[in-house]
């Protein structure tokens, strides 16, 4: 099996990898141009987020997408960089007949079967959108794209995530509907979202994920 990884410089990233590599699944990351990411054992493609050309030797050939993109910074760009990516990604997707996307995203993004009026989805919002508004706009913005597409996609939906092992004792399901903590182990994150390649229970849903 092979994925493309994008996100793969963030923290969470590395989790991913890891978990693909203990699969033995065939590991083609797409890092920005000037990054010094360097990972044993993966493919590294480097350039710009919206190169076609680029992102469709990255993509080309593989079995799933797997998404880590997501604004991590307090003074995130507001033109929406990573949704413009992700509409070059969906395209190239698209034309390469490339189906599986399994990507983040928070609960800061509603789904419509989301139970309204969570104080776990709607305090960390509020916070969000009044502290830092271009990473608001840009974690509503991107979902859209996704959910907008023809792919078989699914978004695991985070809160705070944490750098401690997996305890794989998991919260799953819709906002306000399953029970949820405010923080989950990047490890559970990655082993879940690994899960997803070939599991068709969540295609076009967002569960939000948390730890119990």
């Amino acid at each position: 099996m092979k994925i493309t990884l994008f996100g793969a410089t963030g923290k969470t990233g590395a989790y991913l990898i890891k978990e693909a590599l203990k699969r033995q699944i065939e590991v083609t990351v797409f890092a920005r141009t000037g990054s010094t990411f360097e990972f044993d054992g993966v493919k590294i493609i480097r350039g710009d987020l919206t190169d076609i050309k680029l992102l469709t030797e990255a993509i080309r050939g593989a079995d799933a997408v797997v998404s880590a993109l997501g604004p991590t910074k307090t003074d995130h760009p507001s033109d929406l960089p990573i949704t413009k990516a992700y509409k070059a990604i969906v395209q190239v997707m698209s034309n390469e007949g490339v189906r599986r996307l399994v990507a983040t995203s928070t609960p800061t993004a509603p789904d419509p079967d989301d139970k309204k009026f969570v104080f776990t989805v709607w305090f960390p919002a509020i916070l969000i959108k009044f502290m830092m508004p271009s990473s608001y706009n840009e974690m509503v913005a991107f979902p859209k794209i996704i959910r907008n597409s023809n792919l078989d996609w699914t978004m695991v939906r985070l809160n705070l995530l944490k750098d401690r092992p997996a305890s794989r004792e998991i919260y799953l399901g819709l906002c306000g509907r399953t029970k949820h903590t405010l923080t989950v182990s990047r490890e559970d994150v990655g082993i879940f979202m690994i899960d997803q390649i070939s599991n068709d229970k969540f295609i076009r849903q967002a569960p939000a994920i948390s730890n119990k």
